[in-house]
Formats: structure tokens, sequence, C-alpha cells
């Protein structure tokens, strides 16, 4: 029994290091975009000192109202996370909905139990 479970342990050991090995090239990849995209923002920021890169990190707000615009029409809190799917929790999205839907910085509407993009007015 011990035998078996040395051997099992010692094959689970190395296909971890050929996992581990398959990474490397995408590693070597990564650090390459990064490098040029670093060099294409110094670009920019030399033309455009102002200038600022939008975040690479997905925002529930920007999502909810991609899919609010796309749909045209009210959405309930539950269409609007069988939408979403698993881009964020479902604590995330209805807490984006409350927190953008009241203020002065809101972005939705909420009437009737469903959710549509404030009017710019």
């Amino acid at each position: 029994m011990a035998v078996t479970l040395a051997k099992i342990n010692e094959q689970i050991a190395t296909l971890q290091q050929q996992r581990a090995s398959l990474a490397e090239p995408l590693k070597l990849h990564y650090a390459e975009l990064r490098k040029q995209l670093g060099d294409t923002e110094t670009q920019i920021r030399d033309l455009d000192p102002s200038w600022k890169p939008a975040s690479l990190k997905p925002k529930a707000d920007t999502k909810i109202l991609e899919i609010l615009t796309a749909s045209e029409r009210p959405m309930t809190a539950e269409e609007i996370l069988a939408a979403v799917g698993n881009a964020f929790s479902k604590w995330k999205v209805k807490n984006t909905l409350k927190r953008k839907s009241t203020g002065a910085k809101a972005v939705f509407t909420l009437a009737d139990g469903k959710y549509s993009v404030r009017s710019a007015a």
C-alpha cells in the first residue's frame, strides 16, 4: 500500500513539473506582450500626457450598462444576473445595481422592479 501511494505521489510530482514547464512559453509570451504594452503606453503619454489607459479589470457597472443598452428595454435584476453569467458574483451585480441606481452618480434607474440606463438629461 505504501509503495503504491509513493508511486502515485511520484507520478503526481512528475505531472506537476510537466505542467509547470508547459507554462513557460506562455509566461515568456506574456512578458513580451507586457513590454510591448508598456512601450506603447510610453509613446502615447509622450504624445498626450493627460491620457490614462483603460483598466484591464472588468467592471460590473460597465458590463451591466452594456447589457441594458443592448437589450433596449428595462430588465429585472434576475434578467441582468442571467445576462452577466459568471463574470461577476450575484452579490457584486446586485450591490452594483443598488449603488449605481441612487444618488448623484446614478447610472441606472429603477422603476417597477426593472432597471434601465439613466437618461443623460
